[in-house]
């Protein structure tokens, strides 16, 4: 071979290692699934756990304000056309706490026996004090008049009637107001429960 034609030679190979080597590499040829072949999903990608939500703040509890409260209760007895009897019992407490009155009666007679009446009151001032929520809680026992020929029943005569009231009110500052009236489920007789609440400046 002669120098020229070695030398042709070597510039066509050259110039076809340089074209080889500027083609892109070759892509995997993917296969068609079948006909009726569930398509391939991904595999699931890990969950990303969430940063931990800041911590909540306790909400404080309010204080009561340092006013004295007066919560007046006024117990009603009616029995048919008699002269009512009214008894009144007062607790002077804090804003926010409570008080409670505890008095027990003793019948001689084993049929009556003991007769509490107990009141609970809890008073919350709303707002500027010209509104009070308060919870009453009552219990009043009503021994019946002896041998009250209105008031016997299949067991014998009336002894005692016992009422037990919870109210939660909203009341104006020293307005009264009738929380509630009960009926003795044998007699002719009534109750009338009446809350007054006063801020003691």
């Amino acid at each position: 071979m002669s120098a020229r034609a070695w030398l042709v030679s070597l510039c066509l190979l050259a110039t076809a290692t340089a074209a080889f080597a500027e083609q892109p590499p070759p892509q995997p040829r993917t296969q068609a699934p079948p006909p009726g072949a569930q398509p391939r999903t991904p595999p699931p990608q890990p969950a990303t756990t969430p940063p931990p939500a800041a911590a909540a703040v306790p909400r404080e509890r309010r204080e009561g304000q340092p006013v004295n409260i007066k919560v007046d209760v006024t117990i009603t007895d009616q029995r048919g056309a008699a002269q009512a009897l009214k008894k009144t019992l007062t607790v002077v407490t804090g804003d926010m706490m409570g008080g409670f009155i505890r008095s027990t009666a003793r019948y001689a007679s084993p049929s009556v026996g003991e007769v509490p009446l107990n009141v609970d009151v809890e008073p919350v001032l709303i707002g500027d004090g010209s509104k009070i929520r308060v919870r009453v809680n009552l219990q009043y026992d009503l021994p019946a008049p002896v041998e009250n020929p209105s008031e016997r029943g299949p067991g014998g005569p009336l002894t005692k009637t016992q009422i037990h009231e919870s109210l939660s009110l909203i009341l104006e500052n020293g307005k009264p107001l009738v929380a509630a009236q009960s009926a003795d489920p044998v007699g002719d007789r009534q109750v009338t429960i009446e809350v007054k609440a006063t801020v003691l400046r």
